[in-house]
């Protein structure tokens, strides 16, 4: 999709009908709190849920479990937040994507820093310094810079070319090409991409000396229903109260 259709917008990228859904879910707590437009693509064909959620839709083909490598250079933004369909927004995001205009792509940092199974099979893998995290790709926000469409163009070949060593994980892809190319990154506080109950217990532990908003969560990252990953999703949209209501006690937190 090369016609930008907003300056900024969300962008989530699901297929089959459990992911889908699961990403309706999400567009869904989005919307309470964010007015920016919200683009999905998915292998699914239009429905009418889509059509009152969604401002742009787009019917793709993927073929293999980890598409974003595939599509999200395809946004039809400008300044982009892909979020993965297993996220629950709780308050306005907005000034994620303030933080485009000084830097190409934002992420949270991820619990693992440099994998030894990985420094094992891939040699620019193991090249990069222990110092240089691994980020969270499943929350993301990035410009249309030439610096960052390179970015994107190096982690699609650096996915495909260790396809078979990872099994079709991005995470091994996503660091090298973070290092080697040049974009500017900025890291997002964990509680843009809260993925522990320890990030929860800090914020409640600090809230008394520096006020209620003071690392209040943003977004949830979480598989909150592992049938999900089993083809099956309990929730619909007319189910959203008791699915929020329900969320964070009955999570699988990663």
């Amino acid at each position: 999709m090369n016609n930008k259709v907003a300056d900024r917008g969300f962008l989530y990228i699901a297929f089959g009908e459990a992911f889908t859904k699961e990403a309706l879910m999400s567009i869904k707590s989005l919307k309470r709190f964010n007015s920016e437009p919200v683009a999905l693509f998915t292998d699914l064909e239009k429905t009418p849920e889509m059509d009152s959620l969604v401002d742009v839709y787009a019917k793709i083909q993927p073929t293999h479990t980890r598409a974003k490598v595939d599509f999200v250079s395809h946004t039809p933004f400008n300044k982009t937040v892909y979020l993965d369909s297993d996220t629950v927004i709780v308050r306005n995001i907005s000034d994620m994507f303030d933080i485009l205009d000084r830097f190409d792509v934002g992420f949270t940092n991820d619990y693992a820093r440099k994998r030894t199974k990985y420094s094992k099979i891939v040699p620019e893998y193991s090249e990069i310094p222990y110092a240089f995290s691994e980020v969270n790709g499943g929350i993301m926000a990035y410009n249309s810079s030439l610096e960052t469409q390179t970015f994107l163009s190096m982690w699609r070949e650096y996915f495909y070319k260790y396809f078979k060593e990872t099994n079709g994980w991005d995470q091994v892809s996503l660091r090298i090409s973070l290092w080697r190319s040049n974009v500017r990154i900025h890291h997002f506080p964990f509680e843009y991409n809260i993925r522990s109950k320890g990030n929860r217990e800090k914020q409640d532990r600090f809230k008394h000396e520096f006020g209620e908003q003071h690392m209040a969560p943003r977004v949830y990252h979480l598989h909150y229903d592992s049938e999900v990953h089993h083809g099956k999703f309990k929730y619909g949209l007319e189910d959203f109260d008791e699915f929020e209501s329900n969320i964070i006690e009955q999570s699988v937190w990663y």
